[in-house]
């Protein structure tokens, strides 16, 4: 089982502002701006992965960093309870360093949240990944245990399987009912 610990194990701060990126319009570039610890940062995504832009805090320089799919470590669910009792579900493409990691959706509807889980998941062909309350990641598989973790038994191997089946090599090529008769004088050209 694979477990790493997220740095900030609380909930991010932009869990609280409705984000949803849909995964069928990844064809399309989809882009948001938030505002992360007193920075503007914009996120821009598509099918090949997300660009994020902000502005460093020391030189004031504005930084681009392109973020290919594979650079992901997979699509995080992560559910929140508040204190009234309503639970905040948010997805985000994560990254080891949280900072770069992608906000996707925060919804309070979980119907939503599975079906853009599974879309995003199989866009990127990422793993689906759960950010537990103490802030530990784990693979949706592992916590399903051996369910589909084997490959499928192999068939039986036989020695014929380039051969075609037993009906259709006793089968003879056929035509289509119908026999062409041409008739005429044949001409030969002669010295």
């Amino acid at each position: 089982m694979s477990v790493v610990h997220h740095q900030n194990p609380a909930k991010p701060e932009w869990a609280t502002m409705p984000i949803r990126l849909d995964p069928s319009l990844a064809d399309r570039k989809q882009s948001f701006e938030l505002v992360q610890d007193g920075e503007v940062v914009s996120y821009r995504i598509d099918r090949r992965g997300a660009v994020i832009r902000r502005t460093l805090e020391k030189s004031g320089l504005p930084v681009s960093i392109a973020l290919a799919a594979r650079s992901f470590r997979g699509v995080a669910a992560r559910a929140m309870e508040n204190g009234e009792g309503e639970i905040t579900v948010t997805l985000e493409l994560h990254h080891e360093d949280p900072t770069m990691s992608v906000p996707l959706l925060v919804a309070s509807d979980l119907y939503d949240v599975a079906a853009d889980w599974r879309g995003w998941s199989e866009l990127y062909r990422l793993p689906m990944l759960m950010v537990e309350a103490d802030g530990s990641v784990t693979a949706l598989e592992d916590t399903l245990g051996q369910v589909r973790r084997n490959d499928p038994i192999e068939r039986r191997a036989s020695a014929h399987r380039g051969r075609r089946p037993r009906f259709l090599a006793r089968r003879k090529p056929g035509g289509l009912g119908l026999r062409l008769m041409v008739q005429g004088q044949e001409i030969i050209a002669r010295d």
